[in-house]
């Protein structure tokens, strides 16, 4: 599937599912969407099980937090497929007004708003099953020659910021897909392993039945909270208000570990 390209679901409209989870990429559905006035823009890349399309359905654990959002503040959602890297700049220039599971960075905040954390997000490295290394240092693995695989702009914490910019460990990171795609390059060698959420990574082994392919390895980045992340250019500063109260108020109230937990 191409990454980049480029569609717009609104729940009133013909959807053509062209990616995440959908098995048919012909697939179409209509579905009714509520009389709703307001429609906020919300972007995504494929990422299962935090979001992704299946049987021309929006789906996933972001997916179905934002929606209790969007219903109590009575929004429709048009949805935005883009690569990460555009979806920021979309972001940035008001052409999107959400994304979900972004890491709060200074430079973020000039250009966005945040809700708060609604749950936490870390990296593992995945590799082939054949792979000998049992180490557990990033840096330990790159020291082999090994090339990890990254998805540009994501933010993976300071540790692996500083080996992204090491002269002998820089040139080792390979920018390209995230999600599904990743583990293929890592199958056939593209790349040595990938760097990804261990909930996203366990999900596709499973779903894909990589498991005799693609391992976990003990490599572990820490834990950092995400958010959903507002333009300052997008939504009207009351409407995305009420958006970050009621995300706050499915958190404090633990609506949020529910809709997790059905995903693990």
């Amino acid at each position: 599937m191409n990454r980049l390209s480029t569609f717009l679901f609104v729940s009133t409209f013909l959807l053509v599912a062209c990616g995440g989870g959908d098995t048919n990429p012909a697939a179409t559905e209509t579905s009714t969407a509520k009389n709703y006035d307001c429609v906020i823009k919300y972007g995504w890349e494929p990422r299962p099980p935090y979001q992704f399309l299946h049987n021309g359905e929006m789906q996933g654990i972001d997916i179905e937090i934002f929606k209790k959002a969007a219903d109590a503040t009575q929004c429709n959602i048009q949805y935005v497929q883009k690569s990460w890297t555009e979806l920021l700049t979309a972001l940035e220039n008001g052409e999107i007004d959400v994304l979900g599971g972004a890491t709060e960075t200074p430079e973020r905040k000039v250009y966005a708003d945040f809700s708060v954390p609604y749950r936490s997000e870390s990296f593992s490295l995945f590799v082939r099953s054949t792979n000998d290394y049992q180490g557990g240092k990033l840096a330990g693995f790159l020291s082999g020659g090994n090339k990890v695989g990254i998805t540009n702009d994501y933010y993976y914490g300071e540790d692996v910021y500083n080996l992204m910019n090491h002269p002998q460990y820089g040139p080792l990171f390979i920018d390209g897909n995230s999600g599904e795609q990743s583990f293929y390059n890592v199958i056939y060698s593209t790349i040595d392993g990938v760097l990804t959420d261990p909930v996203e990574g366990r999900y596709i082994i499973k779903r894909k039945g990589l498991e005799s392919q693609v391992k976990e390895s003990n490599i572990k980045i820490p834990s950092d909270n995400v958010s959903f992340m507002f333009s300052k250019k997008g939504l009207t500063p009351e409407k995305s208000k009420a958006l970050q109260d009621t995300i706050k108020t499915l958190v404090t109230g633990n609506e949020v570990n529910p809709i997790v937990a059905k995903y693990q």
